[in-house]
């Protein structure tokens, strides 16, 4: 919940003298829910500092922190996803990408560049049930390709300065150069080379050559 910059500029224009029986009173510039108590009741606090943070329970937003190099291939209207909310993934949009950077820590100790996307949820409705501060995790599709075809990345092996695979045909693995694209965790597109359909040997190794015969194993 994203609205405390402009309650902030509201609330500075609102006189600070106005006291009922010796006790100030102080009004919320907008309307809300409260999302957090930022200071203990009866304890005197230091002008300026916050008493209770009040959110939009109607707009809901993810701030989401990716590493630079990730950050600066997203653009505004990008679709994205959050999953691992405790429900079914939901669409979303990037509605911002912050220009600023910060170093973090990782858990394995490595420094990294990471900097805020803000998503935007398409179905409010369906986002009602996240609130302030929740854990989620976030997707952003940064580039796709329509009808592609797919090759594991574990069927792949370098090959001089491009990809190749080992095709079965006739029972015989055949070394097949492969013209690629994009690519994500797991598959990598191709463009040329093989069709959709095509047998391969996954994970080949060097004890596979060319036009060596091979045996498809069975899978219980």
């Amino acid at each position: 919940m994203r609205r405390r910059r402009n309650w902030r500029a509201r609330s500075a224009l609102q006189p600070a003298d106005r006291t009922v029986a010796g006790s100030v009173v102080v009004r919320a510039p907008g309307g809300g829910q409260r999302a957090a108590r930022a200071a203990e009741e009866r304890k005197r606090g230091a002008s300026g500092s916050p008493l209770l943070e009040i959110g939009d329970a109607s707009h809901v937003e993810v701030v989401a922190e990716f590493l630079s190099q990730d950050a600066v291939r997203m653009r505004p209207g990008q679709r994205a996803f959050i999953e691992n909310w405790g429900g079914a993934p939901l669409a979303a949009t990037v509605e911002r990408v912050e220009p600023v950077a910060r170093m973090k820590v990782s858990a394995l100790g490595v420094e990294e560049q990471r900097t805020n996307v803000i998503l935007q949820f398409e179905d409010r409705q369906a986002a009602k049930t996240l609130g302030h501060d929740y854990r989620v995790d976030a997707r952003v599709v940064v580039e796709e390709q329509p009808d592609a075809v797919r090759w594991p990345l574990g069927a792949m092996f370098r090959h001089g300065e491009g990809w190749a695979t080992y095709r079965v045909v006739d029972g015989r693995a055949l070394l097949t150069p492969l013209t690629t694209g994009i690519a994500d965790e797991n598959h990598r597109v191709v463009t040329d080379g093989v069709n959709a359909g095509d047998t391969v040997v996954l994970f080949p190794g060097n004890a596979v050559t060319d036009g060596q015969r091979v045996i498809q194993r069975q899978t219980k």
